[in-house]
């Protein structure tokens, strides 16, 4: 039986960069860092409330065809309209032109990370 989400994994070309948007932009904080016996380097960032952490990992050499890809990590946040703005007006790649509403009132709005990823900001 799991009793949660631990982490996701996100492939990134430069560690330091990708630290410094994640914290910067997500409130995130680096947990740990270290480096693999393959050489490839590692980063845990966590959020203060708690919850899965997310890893980032430059320099990975081993991957295989039919490894899976992650499509996006969802950061929920208190004000999706604020945050919009705030990723908007510090330069921040945005999918989307503007946030939507689901059928169920959460609102949410995507935009790339770095490297490309895709973040999807959601309400509480």
């Amino acid at each position: 039986m799991t009793t949660g989400i631990h982490h996701v994994a996100v492939r990134v070309a430069d560690l330091d960069r990708s630290i410094e948007f994640y914290e910067r932009h997500f409130d995130l904080r680096t947990a740990s860092r270290d480096t693999l016996a393959s050489g490839a380097r590692i980063a845990f960032l966590a959020h203060p409330g708690g919850g899965a952490e997310l890893e980032l990992i430059a320099g990975l050499a081993d991957h295989h065809r039919g490894d899976g890809l992650v499509h996006h990590v969802a950061f929920r946040v208190d004000d999706v309209a604020g945050t919009f703005a705030r990723l908007r007006d510090a330069g921040i790649r945005l999918i989307d032109d503007a946030p939507q509403t689901l059928a169920n009132g959460r609102r949410l709005f995507s935009c790339r990370g770095p490297d490309g990823e895709r973040l999807q900001i959601v309400s509480g």
